[in-house]
């Protein structure tokens, strides 16, 4: 099916695999159904998504969480555009608080963003972008058909050196066109989105409340959902996903019904009862423990009681029901979100209530004062079947396109991420890369020691010294550990280590520390270039943490100990091999891996699941040592041979 794809495939060849892989994309866009595909860093994936679907005459959406990835899909469709002459126009949209110019970014707020554009007058930005009856300018629109023509017509503009194969500055040049215009690039931005056949955005728009926006923008049966980096979606949907009444987000929504108090949107008697709102969740707060399990029921009796108190303290019946409260502050949210003076309400108090009355008989969610005790939380156990702050549940969002595919270097179980997301089997395909055309890569496994906690401090010394043997074969080594305590401590130990989130590259003859935890292990530009890697230890979870505390006992009540280990644990290999695929993603030079801990081949709870969990295309690159002297013999000859063979 080469043909097929030509015409949307700017490069000479197909990589291995490759081919296999767009007929899997252009059979779940042809079936309407949702696909899983995990490949390895270096695999190709972004194009090989884009050609079918783009050749299936479907427009793209593509959801990332990284600014890396932004820029390598943008460079996928310049270079359609260039070397196949076609005309794909792009949308890359991002924070506003990145893209505003008005404010610096430490003193930026889409309250003073509203407060400037809408009642003040004063941000010039804005006024320049669109006329008095909210048209595009003539300058905005004259600016968004220049910047359209040179993506269609002139692509190898939006790259430094003018070689379209190095990173694209896209994003860049449109910044710097509407600034030194005078316009606003975030509305700018939003208006290109109108007409864009490839559209990329963070994973927020399509997974909570501003999704209806983006639907105002687009229409999602015409797109193909596209969502990079799969395995990080599990995570911030369980990190994002919240209802909450947070004192700060009530604060602005006052401010924000202030302001319409004098349009005749609200009334007084509106703002009043948003203030006594207020005035009580602070007291809850105040009064209730941070960090212990709260019963809905408990917070809906103490809201009804402090109203009909109050209400009778100024000589009125006092009956004042639950859904009323909801009606009440309901009012105040849907005004301003309904307003042309605002994009969304600062915070949705009659949401977070109506959510705690649909939950309060069940036991699939934790509601809980968070630690620093300004905000009430409610978090799900689980994200097969809640509804999303979208309105939605996964499932469903991802049936509103076309098709939906999600793509990474690490899936893992494919049941267990299918269970995890509650997508339906039936309509669930999925495709993996089975092999690796790696031409030098050394796996090792060393299974001498664990890095549990108890055992942490025991082990350290050893885990030093296995540093310092894989440094005596090559001095370019990149040392990971699983939270900062860790790397603090090595760096102490090793005056020769320097910080890798302090480098802005990481360069091959040094080595360095990183904690796995932070961003810079999904940053490729940083560790492409290292030769050797070592993990410490097995990136499990925060166990102290108190969601994960109560989210592990329900789970293992509801599925056994087994089971919900596999669920609250999945995510450790995921981030391991995250991490390799930055080192690895040269297919082309030696590199050695190193996964220091033992639980990587059994765990005494778990069995085989991690070792399964590691990507079939990195089996045939694993052995297994048991010792530092293996460990330091097995990487030494590796790069005597990779030395031989270089000569």
């Amino acid at each position: 099916m080469e043909q097929d794809y030509s015409d949307f495939f700017p490069y000479e060849e197909f990589k291995p695999l490759q081919i296999n892989a767009m007929d899997f994309v252009s059979e779940v866009v042809e079936s309407k159904t949702i696909g899983l595909f995990e490949a390895y860093c270096g695999f190709g994936k972004t194009i090989a998504t884009f050609a079918p679907v783009l050749a299936a005459g479907k427009k793209i959406l593509l959801l990332t969480p990284t600014y890396s990835a932004r820029n390598a899909a943008t460079a996928e469709a310049l270079k359609i555009n260039k070397v196949k002459g076609k005309k794909i126009r792009i949308a890359d949209l991002r924070g506003k608080q990145v893209m505003c110019r008005k404010f610096e970014k430490d003193f930026f707020s889409h309250e003073a963003c509203l407060n400037a554009v809408k009642y003040k007058k004063d941000c010039e930005y804005y006024s320049n972008t669109f006329s008095k009856n909210r048209m595009l300018s003539k300058e905005a629109s004259s600016t968004i058909s220049n910047l359209q023509r040179t993506v269609t017509e002139n692509p190898q503009k939006f790259f430094g050196s003018g070689l379209i194969e190095k990173e694209p500055l896209f994003f860049q040049a449109f910044q710097k066109t509407c600034d030194s215009k005078g316009l606003c690039s975030y509305e700018i931005m939003k208006k290109m989105i109108e007409e864009a056949d490839i559209v990329i955005l963070d994973y927020f728009w399509c997974f909570t409340g501003i999704f209806h926006i983006l639907k105002k923008l687009i229409n999602p049966k015409e797109f193909v959902l596209l969502v990079d980096e799969a395995d990080m979606l599990v995570e911030r949907l369980y990190t994002d996903f919240q209802v909450q009444l947070g004192l700060q987000g009530l604060q602005r929504l006052s401010k924000q019904a202030g302001l319409l108090l004098s349009s005749g949107e609200l009334q007084e008697t509106d703002i009043e009862f948003l203030s006594e709102f207020i005035r009580h969740a602070s007291e809850f707060i105040q009064k209730n423990n941070p960090e212990r399990p709260l019963e809905p029921q408990v917070i809906i009796d103490f809201f009804v009681k402090k109203f009909r108190e109050n209400a009778r303290e100024q000589g009125l019946e006092g009956n004042i029901g639950f859904e009323t409260i909801i009606e009440n502050l309901s009012t105040v949210a849907e005004a301003i979100s309904g307003s042309e003076e605002f994009e969304k309400a600062s915070a949705r108090p009659d949401i977070f209530l109506a959510h705690l009355e649909k939950i309060k008989n069940s036991s699939e969610y934790l509601s809980f004062i968070s630690k620093a005790k300004n905000r009430i939380i409610v978090k799900p156990f689980e994200i097969n079947s809640i509804v999303l702050a979208n309105g939605m549940t996964l499932y469903s969002t991802l049936k509103e396109f076309q098709s939906a595919i999600l793509f990474s270097a690490t899936l893992g179980d494919s049941v267990l991420f299918q269970k995890e997301l509650g997508l339906n089997p039936e309509e669930t395909k999925i495709f993996k890369a089975a092999s690796m055309p790696h031409k030098n890569l050394l796996v090792l496994i060393d299974t001498e020691l664990d890095s549990t906690y108890k055992a942490r401090d025991r082990n350290f010394f050893e885990y030093i010294e296995k540093i310092k043997a894989i440094r005596q074969a090559d001095n370019s080594l990149l040392v990971s550990c699983c939270n900062s305590f860790e790397a603090e401590k090595i760096l102490k130990e090793l005056p020769f280590l320097e910080n890798a989130e302090q480098a802005e590259n990481l360069l091959p003859e040094k080595t360095y520390v990183l904690n796995i935890r932070t961003k810079h292990a999904r940053s490729t530009n940083k560790a492409k270039r290292m030769r050797n890697c070592i993990i410490i230890g097995l990136p499990l979870p925060d166990y102290s943490d108190f969601y994960f505390k109560q989210r592990k006992d329900y789970l293992e009540k509801k599925y056994g100990k087994s089971e919900a280990g596999r669920l609250i644990n999945g995510k450790a290999v995921h981030t391991a091999v995250q991490l390799m695929g930055r080192i690895t993603r040269d297919l082309t030079s030696p590199k050695t891996i190193t996964l220091a801990d033992r639980r990587y081949v059994r765990d005494f709870f778990l069995g085989d699941f991690y070792f399964k969990s590691i990507p079939d295309y990195l089996k045939p690159y694993i052995k297994t040592v048991d010792s530092t002297q293996k460990l330091k013999m097995e990487i030494r000859a590796f790069w005597q041979n990779a030395k031989m063979e270089q000569d």
